[in-house]
């Protein structure tokens, strides 16, 4: 199956207009001079130069609107606007290492090429929180500053704030899956490597990925977000800083940078595909190519894990090292059952999930992962990170786990204690 993503690189109602008027005064016969190979563009920001495909401003090359990371949740749950920062924009640009390019500022008829500025340093991979896990180039913002190189071919992930005069440039180094769903649980990538460079347009890909009933996200360079500038004013009672996602969640067929999790529903080895295109954006493709083998979870430990409980009168935390009543399950054939009794919940913490051997790389699932089953179903939901959410503060459950080692279906049984 074949998602397609065009979201990421938004149209303006202003571009619009400009195609629609190019369109109409294509089609008078008296409009002779019309140079068919000229694109308009509108007011706004372009990646030019030698080493991209865009050797002028071009719709394809322009920044859009990036959400700044520390408002994700408000993003998520409605609270605030996608172009809530129209100060903070974003692009991601095939790149050569043979050239430079410069980002160029449309404003009626005044032109202003952008660079780096004097301060320009190499940020160490790894070097901040969450960031990525490859080397990537930061400085001022700068009107006539310095073009812009890169040290090897690839995509690149293009960051400016206008306000706060940052400019990033951060390379892709691959695409990865991670989650509950993937070989590597949160703790690591699956990695989508390159399969070639074309300023034309990129793919990253990796063969014979197992996937589960869980969920996942996809993320770039082995990082969360990139960090614009961590001690922004963001305004009184509100966390400072500017970041930038470097992940997608939200859906295949509708990625959205920071979005929330996306939940697997069909099991199998997949080939998965991150391709993308200049105007376009991303498009997933997800091709399941085998079943998973029958699992045995005979000596799997499965407990409870999140400060959505309550254990002895205290919410539990998310990073306690020993799940809450782990056991390993009954076994009847293919299907194995694990019973935790009188579990107090709480509305407070955030919610909780199952999780083996206290580790996170191991598996793990929450409400998206599973078939909700059993009378006080319904006193539970899911949030962006497709925990079970309970509705009902201070209440005690009786919860049954079972899955079908041949075909990995969950079923969450709850019920009044």
């Amino acid at each position: 199956m074949r998602f397609i993503n065009i979201t990421t690189r938004p149209w303006s109602i202003l571009g619009l207009f400009l195609f629609a008027a190019v369109l109409f005064s294509g089609c008078g016969d008296d409009d002779d001079d019309d140079d068919p190979t000229v694109t308009p563009v509108e007011d706004g920001l372009y990646i030019v130069g030698d080493a991209s495909a865009f050797g002028s401003p071009s719709l394809n090359g322009n920044f859009s609107i990036a959400r700044n990371e520390v408002f994700n949740g408000d993003y998520n749950s409605g609270a605030i606007a996608e172009n809530d920062r129209p100060e903070l924009l974003e692009a991601f640009a095939a790149i050569s290492s043979t050239g430079s390019f410069t980002v160029r500022q449309i404003n009626g008829s005044t032109t202003t090429d952008w660079g780096f500025g004097s301060d320009l340093a190499v940020i160490p991979a790894s070097s901040e929180q969450d960031g990525p896990q490859v080397d990537f180039q930061r400085g001022s913002l700068v009107a006539g500053g310095s073009a812009i190189t890169v040290p090897a071919d690839g995509l690149y992930h293009i960051i400016l704030d206008t306000e706060a005069g940052v400019l990033v440039v951060t390379p892709v180094a691959y695409w990865g899956v991670i989650g509950a769903a993937t070989p590597g649980g949160w703790s690591s990538d699956t990695q989508l490597p390159s399969t070639g460079f074309s300023t034309s347009g990129m793919t990253f890909q990796a063969t014979d990925i197992a996937m589960t009933l869980a969920d996942y996200k996809f993320r770039h360079s082995g990082g969360w977000k990139i960090n614009i500038d961590e001690n922004f004013d963001n305004g009184a009672g509100v966390d400072p800083g500017i970041k930038v996602n470097t992940n997608f969640g939200g859906s295949p067929d509708m990625l959205v940078p920071g979005g929330d999790n996306i939940s697997n529903t069909v099991t199998g080895f997949y080939t998965v595909s991150m391709d993308w295109t200049p105007g376009e954006g991303f498009a997933v493709t997800l091709t399941k190519t085998d079943d998973l083998p029958t699992f045995d979870y005979s000596n799997t430990n499965l407990g409870l894990i999140g400060a959505g409980l309550t254990v002895n009168g205290v919410a539990y935390t998310w990073d306690e090292g020993e799940d809450y009543q782990s056991s390993t399950p009954a076994v009847n054939g293919n299907i194995y059952t694990w019973n935790y009794t009188d579990v107090e919940v709480n509305t407070s913490g955030g919610g909780f999930k199952v999780r083996e051997d206290g580790m996170w790389a191991n598996i793990n699932f929450g409400y998206t992962g599973v078939t909700m089953a059993g009378s006080a179903a319904a006193d539970f939901e899911t949030n962006g990170d497709g925990n079970f959410v309970p509705l009902v503060d201070g209440a005690v459950y009786n919860f049954t786990l079972e899955i079908d080692g041949a075909t990995d279906l969950r079923t969450f049984t709850a019920e009044p204690a």
